[in-house]
């Protein structure tokens, strides 16, 4: 269930947390994101959204690497 390290099958549901939820996060989102002129105190929306990602990307691959 959480993938054969010895026989180097990954667990499909990992990878997919590792690195399909952060790049779904991230180039769509963001493309759309892109379009919009909205600000936060200032900020553009865009520029909030990539900084918030920085940490939710390495929590996404430290949780595909911890093992139950």
């Amino acid at each position: 269930m959480n993938g054969d390290r010895q026989s180097g099958r990954p667990d499909w549901r990992r990878v997919a947390l590792g690195l399909g939820v952060p790049f779904v996060a991230i180039v769509p989102v963001a493309a759309f994101l892109g379009f919009l002129s909205w600000t936060i105190m200032g900020i553009p929306v865009i520029l909030i959204w990539m900084f918030v990602w920085f940490p939710l990307t390495s929590l996404c691959l430290w949780l595909c690497e911890q093992r139950s």
